[in-house]
């Protein structure tokens, strides 16, 4: 989630430029030197550094792989698949699609999860408010402060720390989470935790289906042998949990099994989707049917994600609701109290 790699409509325009202009035959130097002059972003920097690489003899594939963290696997992947078939123009042109793709499906969700992240922020900012004000409340002779929390935090001091506790346990899990992105041990073992939580695991099948998909339907329709093309889509989807389960699959082509029999080796493919990859591979049709296999399962995965946000968003509201109750419960009975005595 926390990624510096680059955001999907920046790719789409990406692969798109490049596209056109390898259709149009220009020079592969030349092409990546006019992306370095847009300005000094990590994408015109890692371009420039691109057309370096080539100046030098670098193959394409080389140039892209001294930047994994700003290009995702499927991208390094598919120049690898491109430049090895000579489809790199047609190539491009679908990755730019799948990207565009990928932009709708993000600006949907942004519109999506925007509620629940704002009713985190007020939920946050009502506890603050809360400590602030109830440190300043008069209180009788042998009365207790108010500690909303139970921490000892009361006045502005005490708002004070609660909104750094906050945030730096938000700064915290962010950097573990990249500690966790960058090692491959971590990145294994947390991958196969989230795929076992019902919701979570729910979408980042869906998810991984989705970039299996794209990455089947562009290797399969080029030369490379379907074995090289399991494993690269597999590699597409940089979810290690999937390419563990997966492994079987390439161990049952290894021994000349069709497609369909091989991806039914691993438990991850629905029945439907295997229904869809036995009738393409029978039609000959593979390469368009997994197209439509990775916008379905995409969406999907944005849906999925979505509805994740929305019960996040409605476990904090209700948790907002019974402690903002519990605060007036609690002032209620200490007035009570104190006018009793």
């Amino acid at each position: 989630m926390f990624s510096s790699q680059l955001s999907a409509p920046i790719l789409e325009n990406f692969c798109r430029t490049l596209s056109r202009s390898f259709h149009a035959g220009l020079d592969p130097e030349k092409i990546f030197r006019m992306e370095e002059k847009r300005g000094g972003s990590k994408l015109s920097i890692a371009s420039g550094e691109i057309a370096n690489g080539i100046a030098h003899g670098d193959s394409l594939k080389e140039c892209f792989n001294q930047h994994p963290n700003i290009f995702p696997i499927l991208m390094l992947s598919m120049i690898q698949v491109a430049e090895e078939t000579g489809k790199l123009p047609e190539i491009l042109q679908e990755l730019a699609r799948h990207y565009g793709e990928q932009a709708t499906l993000q600006r949907k969700l942004i519109s999506q999860i925007t509620m629940p992240v704002l009713q985190f922020g007020m939920a946050i900012a009502v506890i603050a408010i809360l400590i602030l004000v109830l440190g300043f409340l008069p209180k009788t002779p042998g009365q207790p402060s108010f500690d909303p929390l139970g921490w000892g935090l009361q006045g502005p001091m005490g708002s004070i720390i609660f909104l750094s506790l906050v945030f730096g346990i938000a700064i915290v899990a962010i950097l573990l989470w990249k500690v966790i992105l960058t090692t491959q041990t971590f990145k294994a073992k947390v991958a196969a935790i989230f795929v076992s939580i019902p919701l979570i695991g729910l979408y980042l099948r869906e998810s991984a289906l989705g970039k299996f998909s794209i990455g089947l339907g562009l290797t399969l329709d080029s030369p490379m042998s379907v074995k090289k093309a399991l494993r690269i889509s597999m590699e597409a989807t940089a979810n290690e949990a999937f390419i563990q389960s997966c492994l079987p699959v390439l161990a049952a082509v290894k021994k000349g099994q069709p497609i369909v029999q091989a991806l039914a080796t691993c438990s991850i493919f629905p029945e439907e989707y295997l229904a869809q990859i036995e009738v393409a591979e029978e039609a000959g049709s593979i390469p368009e049917t997994c197209k439509r296999l990775a916008l379905h399962h995409s969406e999907e995965a944005g849906r999925q994600l979505a509805f994740i946000f929305y019960l996040a968003g409605g476990f904090v509201w209700l948790g907002t609701a019974g402690f903002i109750i519990y605060l007036i419960s609690k002032m209620f009975g200490s007035y009570v109290g104190a006018l009793g005595a």
